[in-house]
């Protein structure tokens, strides 16, 4: 039973589901390959389709409330990651209640964690999955985390926003391991917590790498005044001025605007060469035609960005015109390749019977093979996943290949350029939607 209330046990997994066959170099192989090689042992875990697709998201898309303290378990039963079991025990803090927009986003990555312990299983990795509902609240939060420490989990995946993210790394040992798919911004002076949503310095100096090395030696720089684009911009200017080259400004925008006539006409006032775009790409569809509407275009200058221009919706939401010859950074192998592999889309749909339409649940599935690769690189406690990770050369995921070093989550950039809707590599570049080869990580005795 729940420390704080009786145990939900769901339904076993069905049995119909029909698995794909995997390419040598994707990412469901080398988790499974890796952690069974290394004695992960067969799964435990998970929670079938009746479970995370019918829990998060009610029945008959009906949100289903449940008393605060109960859990979505593995209905496999397990031991857990505690003091001598080998089985690795993976806890989630989702909003099971809150607002639409919060429960929604709850369930599309209780999903992509959904398939990710389907696709274990079928390689025989041993897992146990336990979710708590923090009801979209900082007080849930706290509950939810504290009632995951006493069990023991491996590490924590969630919260979803920044708020509860913080209010849940409060209430735990410092030891506890946190990876959020969402948040925005990381609590101050805590290692150990990630997020795919916080700022990535390396995305920032990859793309001043990119530039400098295409000839460019002065910019301007818009971006919106949040914590992930300063993080990546401040990156961009000293690895860009450590080469020699000069950021001519730094224009910021509120994040929520729309119209960037300032914006825009303060750079053009400065008849820059190269601009850097560094903004998301819902931004970047209100402010790319905006570009030509304010006659920027006219100057003959470079336009360039992060991973924003290589986002679907921007390539293809937009006019080809509005993005040709952008240089920008991909998270995937260059070559006109923008879609999640087609192993896990495969799995996504066979498992759920509909179409994959967006990114979350890559990102569940993402944050799930992180941690088993640490449990496989020899991390059976929370306290060792952090430097087991910092062992492992990168794990290759469905939305990225993630590096881990001084406490910092990072991804693999790829440099491109846009031409007709499409990425094409700039330099040397890997085949077209190929998965990075993984060397399994060091053993338990192991040190860099």
């Amino acid at each position: 039973m729940s420390p704080t209330g009786p145990t939900m046990k769901l339904g076993s997994w069905p049995r119909h589901l029909i698995l794909p066959t995997f390419a040598p170099a994707s990412a469901a192989l080398a988790l499974a390959s890796l952690c069974a090689s290394l004695g992960c042992g067969a799964l435990r875990g998970g929670c079938g389709q009746d479970s995370i697709d019918g829990v998060l998201g009610g029945v008959d898309g009906n949100p289903m409330a449940l008393p605060a303290g109960d859990s979505v378990v593995d209905p496999f039963g397990g031991r857990g990651s505690g003091p001598g079991s080998r089985v690795p025990t993976v806890g989630a803090v989702l909003p099971l209640e809150g607002s639409p927009s919060m429960r929604e986003r709850a369930r599309l990555f209780g999903e992509g964690l959904e398939v990710g312990v389907e696709l274990a299983r079928a390689r025989g990795v041993e897992l146990e999955l336990v979710v708590e509902d923090n009801r979209g609240t900082s007080s849930g939060s706290v509950r939810a985390a504290a009632t995951l420490a006493d069990r023991g989990v491996l590490a924590v995946l969630g919260p979803l926003d920044a708020g509860n993210l913080r209010a849940a790394v409060g209430a735990v040992p410092d030891y506890l391991p946190f990876f959020s798919p969402t948040a925005g911004h990381l609590p101050e002076a805590r290692r150990g917590v990630y997020s795919l949503a916080a700022g990535d310095a390396e995305a920032g100096r990859a793309l001043a790498a990119t530039l400098w090395e295409l000839g460019h030696r002065a910019a301007v720089v818009i971006h919106p005044s949040r914590a992930r684009e300063r993080i990546e911009v401040e990156a961009f200017r000293s690895t860009f001025e450590s080469f020699g080259g000069t950021v001519r400004r730094r224009i910021e925008y509120s994040p929520g605007t729309t119209t960037f006539e300032a914006q825009l006409l303060e750079a053009k006032s400065l008849a820059p060469s190269l601009l850097v775009v560094a903004a998301p790409a819902d931004d970047i569809r209100l402010l790319a035609p905006q570009i030509a509407f304010f006659g920027l275009d006219e100057l003959g200058l470079q336009v360039a960005g992060t991973i924003g221009w290589s986002a679907p919706s921007v390539l293809e939401g937009l006019p080809t015109r509005h993005t040709e010859g952008v240089v920008a950074l991909s998270t995937v192998s260059p070559g006109g390749c923008h879609e999640p592999p087609s192993e896990f889309v495969t799995a996504y749909e066979s498992h759920f019977r509909r179409t994959l339409r967006s990114d979350i649940p890559a990102k569940g599935y993402d944050l799930l093979t992180i941690v088993l690769f640490a449990h496989a690189a020899g991390a059976s406690r929370a306290a060792e996943v952090q430097s087991r990770l910092e062992l492992i050369d990168e794990v290759p995921g469905v939305g990225a290949t993630y590096t881990f070093s001084g406490g910092q989550l990072s991804r693999r950039y790829h440099p491109v350029r846009i031409e007709g809707g499409e990425l094409r590599p700039l330099g040397r570049a890997p085949p077209a939607c190929t998965r990075p080869s993984v060397e399994p990580p060091p053993d338990s005795g192991s040190s860099r």
